[in-house]
């Protein structure tokens, strides 16, 4: 394993419409909006394998958006089905 450190910005949240707002933390320094300021830096070590290799979990992730792809693609074929079917069964008289 290897050591790893990135800094952090932690920023507090806080919408018109809440009562209470909540911190949170980027890996990357952004303006300070109405809703969104900036509170400090912190630098945060990890631990990470010394070798990671990301291609079986990018691999899976692509398997998962195929799935949700086709599975897109068949409610789009038979929503078309459909609308022919209905077409072919109206009476035509010319």
């Amino acid at each position: 394993m290897k050591t790893i450190t990135i800094p952090m910005f932690v920023y507090f949240n806080k919408y018109h419409w809440e009562a209470e707002g909540s911190y949170v933390a980027y890996s990357f320094k952004t303006p300070d909006t109405e809703s969104t300021t900036f509170v400090g830096q912190q630098d945060v070590e990890f631990k990470v394998p010394e070798q990671y290799d990301p291609t079986a979990q990018k691999i899976a992730a692509l398997e998962v958006e195929k799935e949700i792809a086709r599975a897109e693609f068949t409610k789009s074929v038979a929503a078309i089905n459909d609308r022919i079917a209905k077409l072919q069964a109206l009476e035509y008289t010319a």
